[in-house]
């Protein structure tokens, strides 16, 4: 690689961290909320919260949809799993509630045996926030985390409308370390790759506490 391609990387990945700090601290300022007890109080929200826990646990018994608002399609919570046998355990399905817009009002979290999904709601509807495969996951700070293994890393920041405003990849493959903001990839050093993945994956998801589907408490 020639000095100016060397030139042109550092610049990316200087470009890359200061987005990258400037996100997390960003998102790391929301106040988000587990239900364990952190669900927020305020009379002001009890009611809209009251109701929209309603429309949450109808949907994890099945009764009503949620809206794909990009392919205008309805989806049940069969539709979020691969096999789903009608009376039984739903095959391991997990929820957990939490805040990822810093609005005060929980979001409904579904982890299946294929699929991870985020749940809201809109003008009285549940509307799908956000749907990606098993490896996902939320963070404290309201982002969403994506690993297989080690090897294959995706930070993902979503807006109040479940709108993407920041996406980074980190893979690696033997010797071979790369990035990519959605644009060529940008080859680094073991060092770069480290020290640039390591603010991602210190967040933590502690917050978030997961349940069983047969265990609907709220």
């Amino acid at each position: 690689m020639g000095f100016i391609g060397m030139k042109k990387n550092c610049v990316r990945i200087i470009l890359l961290l200061f987005i990258a700090f400037h996100l997390l601290a960003a998102c790391s300022s929301k106040s988000s909320q587990s239900v364990n007890g952190n669900i927020p109080q305020k009379a002001e929200k009890k009611d809209e919260l009251k109701e929209q826990l309603k429309l949450y646990k109808n949907f994890l018994q099945d009764k009503i949809s949620s809206e794909d608002r990009e392919a205008k399609e309805s989806h049940y919570l069969r539709d979020y799993c691969n096999v789903l046998v009608p009376g039984k355990d739903k095959h391991g399905i997990r929820y957990a509630l939490f805040d990822m817009t810093g609005d005060g009002i929980p979001e409904l979290h579904i982890l299946t045996d294929i699929s991870y999904s985020v749940h809201t709601i809109e003008k009285n509807r549940l509307v799908e926030w956000f749907a990606g495969d098993r490896y996902c996951s939320p963070l404290n700070n309201g982002a969403i985390l994506q690993q297989v293994e080690s090897n294959d890393i995706g930070y993902i920041v979503l807006d109040s409308k479940g709108e993407e405003v920041f996406w980074v990849w980190f893979g690696k493959s033997g010797n071979d370390y790369r990035f990519s903001t959605g644009g060529d990839d940008v080859k680094l050093s073991k060092g770069q790759w480290e020290k640039l993945t390591e603010p991602f994956l210190s967040i933590g998801s502690d917050e978030i506490t997961w349940k069983a589907y047969r265990n609907i408490d709220f």
